[in-house]
């Protein structure tokens, strides 16, 4: 049997109390400043230091829109080509 603490059951809870979901994709060629519009955005912190992202990364920020709670899960892609497969179709 697991057991789960009462702050991973509100953790849990919390990850669970919006009213909408959307998942965002950024994509585009390799050092345009993706990463920089996700910090900017999700954590509103901007730093010229940044190393290349390394396949994906994503962040999660919460925003009100019309008095409802709406989750955003910003996804962050790599723009080298080698990582091409995670963007597109075939």
């Amino acid at each position: 049997m697991t057991q789960t603490s009462a702050a991973g059951s509100a953790k849990d809870a919390a990850d669970q109390n919006f009213d909408y979901m959307f998942k965002l994709l950024i994509i585009g060629n390799s050092s345009v400043g993706k990463t920089s519009f996700l910090f900017r955005y999700a954590d509103d912190s901007f730093t010229s230091a940044f190393v290349s992202t390394v396949g994906i990364d994503f962040k999660v920020k919460t925003v009100f829109r019309h008095d409802k709670r709406v989750k955003l899960q910003i996804w962050d892609t790599a723009g080298q080509e080698r990582y091409r497969t995670i963007t597109s179709k075939e």
